[in-house]
């Protein structure tokens, strides 16, 4: 049994809540382990071991996982997914690139503590390959290489942030499932760059609230996370300005074609 969709990502761009949102649809089967990551890291364990996930999937339930890493690794992911799941029906959630870049500094100096000091400029010294990740629309081509335009739903995390029950039901119309289930989940934030371990005020309020998800408490979670995310600092403006300009402001343009909508707000 392999999926009928595959969230792509991107990371740091709602993918976890995404995640959360579908498991919770009683017409939905997710593995319990978000992140598979099949296509990109673990192709040669052979596709056997990739079913291996999917097997405790009921009967008629539509079946998808979520990888945030099969955006920006299209060149390998895109035609592995086309050769096993030639008919998947495939998510994008894109966020402003440069936000996205910052969220996913602040999320890994949140959670190992190796990085808690590090700048966010010395890391992209180190990983310069973390600023292709948000070429977006060079991802998207590669993967309309492969499929239809109408097999990949591309969504914004600017709409989640403004109407959650819609962008959620957009999903779940789009995987062909009740559009009109309302999760427990969908008002609440999960998975914060600020209320990672390292940055939140207190590590053990930040557990507590770990085991209260576990337990399907959601309202208390959202409610410890709240009161004890810590403060990440704004992006410098010069910074901000640079990788616009140098990386991003063509690539946002591009994109605004392809989809059809107005993103100069990424570009101010």
């Amino acid at each position: 049994m392999l999926p009928d969709f595959l969230v792509l990502g991107a990371a740091r761009s709602g993918s976890t809540w995404i995640f959360k949102n579908l498991e919770k649809h009683p017409q939905v089967f997710v593995p319990r382990q978000k992140e598979i990551h099949f296509f990109n890291r673990h192709y040669e364990k052979g596709i056997a071991y990739y079913e291996s996930f999917f097997e405790d999937a009921p009967e008629g339930s539509r079946i998808g996982e979520v990888s945030p890493e099969y955006l920006h690794d299209s060149e390998i992911a895109a035609p592995r997914i086309k050769a096993h799941l030639p008919n998947a029906k495939l998510i994008a959630c894109l966020r402003n690139p440069v936000d996205r870049l910052y969220s996913k500094y602040w999320n890994a100096r949140g959670r190992f503590p190796h990085r808690k000091d590090l700048p966010f400029e010395r890391k992209l010294e180190e990983q310069p390959g973390l600023l292709k990740e948000g070429c977006y629309v060079d991802h998207l081509n590669t993967y309309l290489r492969y499929f239809d335009r109408e097999q990949l739903l591309i969504l914004l995390y600017d709409d989640l942030k403004a109407d959650p029950r819609r962008f959620l039901t957009s999903i779940y119309s789009f995987i062909e499932v009740d559009p009109d289930f309302v999760p427990p989940l969908v008002d609440h934030r999960i998975n914060a760059a600020a209320t990672q371990p390292l940055v939140a005020k207190n590590r053990w309020l930040f557990w507590g609230a770990k085991i209260l998800r576990r337990l399907d408490l959601h309202s208390p979670a959202s409610w410890i996370e709240r009161h004890n995310s810590g403060v990440i600092p704004p992006m410098p403006l010069d910074i901000r300005r640079r990788l616009t300009d140098t990386y991003y402001r063509e690539k946002n343009r591009e994109l605004e074609a392809l989809l059809g909508r107005d993103l100069s707000h990424w570009n101010a």
